[in-house]
């Protein structure tokens, strides 16, 4: 399908950080507009990360590939590859203006700047809960069309900051819920600044743990496993699974492993399941409940928009459409975050069948399989 250059809707894909799929659509946090927009749109519940951490999350993201294809191994490990086209080249070439509003780890070093008209870089200080969002609305209401702008959010991140209105149980037990009910409202401020004829996409790079955070004792436990593990090489997977078994059930009502710090450390599914959300102009009601990877998410607004992607450019994703069509996909996870010390301790894990195996490629470790 192509387009006519006066029949193109604006494309904002927005990319919250540490943004869990069970926290969308869910009563864990009381967010109205998103749910709103998975209504109206197209929803797949079932997604997984490429990794569990930023820079290689938002690499499959904006190039449709996995890590060993783009380059961008970890948080400051690889840059991206010049053989691979990304999102600001694809769509720039067919017209748009591209621009991007990033934070955290995106630095240009990461190479993830190549080919924006426009690469934003602010401090994670600079929120929506600050006089960012003024800054943010008045920049993507001026900017020219048709465009395609890419905006990464840092509000759910750690150190989470909820904003005082919003310090009540009644939006959510945790503090991250908490601030994601917040975020919910200065979304959709944000969106409904935007132009008329505009696509929004809502997608998490990953997940978070975020039950027992600031526990002096989980943190004394986890620093005396990280030691022994990460250091030392030594197994400590049967205990540490004992421990979080004893704990299940602790604490509020969210499906997190107790030990565990969050994102980068691990593959589980808390940590790597993300919520992707396509809804404007053109968009059906529709709900993807099938298995699907984060490199879909590229291959899908092409196909959507109408943008032909060069013919030798990789792309190990495929587009969600038509939505009713998708079947489940093997998903592919990487654990590569710098909260493993080195990289003898990455992991690698594929989700396949109802199932999922992981392996410690530099580990003389037994590999895992789970029955899902």
């Amino acid at each position: 399908m192509t387009r006519d250059a006066d029949d193109r809707p604006n494309l904002v894909v927005i990319c919250v950080d540490c943004l869990r799929q069970d926290h969308v659509r869910g009563d864990a946090a009381d967010t109205p507009f998103l749910d709103a927009l998975a209504e109206r749109g197209l929803a797949a519940r079932s997604m997984f990360a490429t990794a569990t951490t930023t820079s290689p999350c938002v690499a499959s993201l904006l190039t449709g590939t996995y890590s060993e294809r783009n380059g961008v191994h970890s948080l400051d490990t690889g840059r991206l590859d010049p053989s691979v086209e990304s999102f600001p080249e694809l769509f720039g070439a067919a017209g748009y203006h591209t621009e991007a509003h990033v934070t955290g780890p995106l630095v240009t070093e990461t190479g993830l700047d190549r080919g924006f008209d426009s690469y934003r870089y602010r401090e994670p200080e600079e929120s929506l809960f600050t006089e960012f969002q003024e800054t943010l609305t008045e920049r993507l209401s001026t900017l020219p069309t048709p465009f395609a702008a890419y905006l990464h959010l840092w509000e759910l991140h750690e150190p989470v900051s909820v904003p005082p209105a919003f310090d009540d149980p009644r939006y959510g037990e945790t503090p991250y819920a908490r601030a994601l009910s917040a975020l919910d409202r200065r979304l959709r401020a944000l969106v409904d600044a935007l132009p008329e004829d505009t696509l929004v996409a809502v997608h998490g790079d990953h997940g978070e743990s975020i039950t027992a955070r600031h526990s002096p004792v989980r943190l004394a436990l986890k620093s005396v496993r990280d030691a022994l593990r990460y250091y030392g090489g030594v197994d400590t997977r049967r205990a540490v699974r004992w421990l979080n078994r004893r704990r299940a059930g602790v604490g509020p009502d969210v499906p997190d492993h107790y030990i565990e710090k969050g994102h980068g450390e691990n593959v589980f599914d808390f940590v790597s399941n993300v919520p992707f959300v396509l809804s404007g102009p053109g968009t059906d009601d529709v709900t993807v409940d099938s298995q699907v990877r984060q490199v879909d998410v590229l291959p899908t607004l092409l196909d959507f928009l109408g943008v032909e992607p060069v013919d030798d450019t990789p792309i190990d994703g495929e587009s969600l459409l038509p939505p009713n069509s998708v079947s489940d996909r093997t998903a592919y996870i990487r654990a590569c975050g710098k909260s493993l010390i080195r990289e003898a301790n990455w992991q690698r894990a594929v989700r396949a069948e109802g199932h999922k195996f992981v392996e410690y490629v530099d580990r003389d470790w037994d590999e895992e399989l789970y029955d899902l």
